[in-house]
């Protein structure tokens, strides 16, 4: 089977455990399982976990700068839980699901499949348009990725994105 079709066979596992979590949380960790399953298939160096560590941090807090002075007082323990949740995403859809799109379309095209991608998972949990407007940060995070192939720029800035929208972007949407 080719890297294409596993891709999307896992994409489509990972619809299918949004909607039975929809249902009933149990169904969570496979959504978790489905997240982290790339680590099995490819080496953490192709999935960007080893390449330009440093800058890729460097570059995650400079580019978050943005939303420091909305957040800096807001951050709790509790928050830190989004961590796991934001790589096991940024693993999957950017170091997985980008990288192999990239092999068969232009960068650009790859980046706006995988952000559609994306947001279609949180409208599934959240239907609503903010959960659609999730498309355009997923475009800066793939465009963050394919600029450093580093997982952890785009990591870094998806983090910072999802505490902004808690403590701020909800209150204004």
């Amino acid at each position: 089977m080719d890297k294409m079709k596993v891709a999307l066979l896992l994409y489509s596992l990972l619809v299918l455990g949004i909607l039975l979590t929809k249902l009933n949380y149990i169904f969570y960790p496979f959504v978790a399982i489905i997240l982290l399953s790339p680590l099995l298939f490819y080496s953490i160096d192709e999935l960007g976990l080893l390449k330009n560590i440093k800058k890729g941090i460097l570059y995650g807090l400079l580019i978050s700068v943005v939303y420091f002075p909305f957040i800096y007082d807001k951050i709790e323990i509790t928050i830190l839980s989004q961590v796991p949740q934001v790589f096991a995403e940024e693993i999957f859809f950017r170091g997985y699901l980008q990288t192999i799109f990239e092999d068969k379309f232009p960068s650009h095209k790859a980046i706006f499949i995988v952000s559609l991608m994306f947001c279609i998972p949180h409208i599934i949990l959240f239907p609503s348009i903010v959960s659609a407007l999730t498309f355009l940060p997923s475009l800066i995070f793939g465009y963050l990725f394919y600029i450093t192939r580093s997982i952890y720029t785009s990591s870094i800035f998806h983090f910072f994105s999802n505490i902004f929208y808690i403590y701020i972007g909800q209150k204004i949407l």
